[in-house]
């Protein structure tokens, strides 16, 4: 009988090979999604994403690199923006994203029902959903929310790190400012989106607009970028009371990438370090275009340097995909990498090219072919079509 540690090298040694062959085969015929991407920030600022590029952490070659099929884009305007000027810029937005997909419709369509986001990926394009990340340019108006809907909006976060006359943000409740809920005109606000076919994401939510939430709602809801506070005590993050109740609601929980809001201890000259271990893994993919076995044995040593010095990796990422695992169950966990909204990434997930070392990470920890494609992005596709069937 072999001793437990040779078994563990056995299965060490055999890792790297695993990942170039079956777990490559796996991530290539998963739908992968990904619940949340600032992209549109860059693309407002200025910045091409139709091109391969040094800035950020995705654009349009890179996320078919990467194996992506299915984005939800950040609808996000600047606290600056106030009144119709918020209004005008979360239009610009979107029109920005039309645009791209028109120039581009081998490579992305905006999608708004459950049919048309199949046959998208189907065809080999990214299948792109356009979702508000708080409410601010609605400036508290229903016919705002139906005009957005009429331009293809199939998400709609309620609030950001601010609190309105119809929800409280996370930030505030956990600092004791607000008491904390929906009022009347934020339970209306639910009860339009679900009538509309719109799907209701809860991150940023204070914990009790986020039960009020699942109070009033009628369908399945998401958290598009969140994590697990049992792991990091955050006010971004979910409780494991959250957890169950999304699990009882039939929604999912799409984990953050971001190291602040998944590991705790990151210190000035922790985030140092990070970067500089980012940066090796960046001149790492250009050594090894292909991601070969010799890449992700090279990643595997930096990601064991930054876990050893305490820093967020891919490996953190997995722990708070265990955690909602356990507590909420396999149909209720998906990915949210919050890409392009974050300063700096995990160790080992250097921007959405490396997804896959993600997927061969959560086969390491022996989940099975159907759980992860779960976790992928099976459990998403779920209840995007319960809820934009048409």
């Amino acid at each position: 009988m072999l001793s437990r540690r040779i078994i563990t090298i056995v299965l060490l040694s055999a890792a790297p090979l695993l990942a170039q062959s079956d777990v490559s085969a796996l991530h290539s015929a998963a739908i992968v999604v990904d619940g949340h991407n600032d992209i549109l920030g860059r693309v407002m600022s200025g910045g091409d994403i139709e091109s391969w590029n040094s800035r950020g952490h995705s654009d349009l070659p890179r996320f078919r690199k990467g194996g992506l099929d299915v984005q939800v884009f950040s609808i996000w305007v600047p606290s600056r923006k106030k009144g119709d000027d918020a209004w005008r810029f979360a239009l610009a937005e979107i029109d920005s994203l039309h645009a791209i997909a028109g120039r581009n419709p081998d490579r992305l369509a905006v999608t708004t029902t459950a049919a048309d986001l199949r046959a998208t990926v189907a065809r080999g394009a990214v299948a792109g959903i356009i979702g508000l990340e708080g409410g601010r340019c609605i400036d508290g108006k229903r016919q705002r929310i139906l005009a957005l809907y009429r331009r293809g909006l199939r998400s709609f976060g309620l609030t950001w790190n601010y609190s309105s006359d119809w929800a409280t943000c996370s930030k505030d409740e956990s600092a004791g400012k607000v008491r904390g809920g929906l009022s009347s005109k934020g339970i209306g606000f639910v009860r339009l989106l679900d009538s509309l076919g719109v799907l209701i994401d809860v991150s940023h939510l204070g914990e009790r607009s986020f039960l009020d939430v699942l109070r009033s709602t009628r369908n399945p809801v998401f958290a598009s970028h969140s994590a697990c506070a049992s792991l990091r005590a955050h006010h971004r993050n979910l409780t494991d009371r959250q957890l169950r109740a999304l699990a009882k609601n039939g929604g999912v929980v799409m984990i953050n990438f971001y190291p602040g809001f998944i590991k705790s201890g990151l210190n000035k000259k922790r985030v140092k370090r990070s970067r500089e271990l980012l940066a090796a893994q960046v001149a790492l993919q250009k050594k090894h275009p292909q991601r070969g076995s010799a890449y992700l044995r090279a990643v595997d040593a930096l990601v064991t340097t930054a876990e050893a010095e305490g820093l967020a990796t891919v490996r953190t990422v997995a722990d708070h995909i265990d955690h909602a695992v356990r507590v909420a169950g396999i149909d209720h966990v998906g990915l949210g990498s919050d890409f392009d909204g974050i300063g700096y990434t995990p160790v080992g997930l250097s921007d959405v090219t490396d997804l896959p070392v993600l997927t061969r990470e959560l086969r390491r920890r022996g989940y099975s072919d159907a759980d992860i494609r779960a976790i992928l992005g099976e459990n998403f596709l779920r209840i995007f079509a319960a809820v934009c069937a048409s």
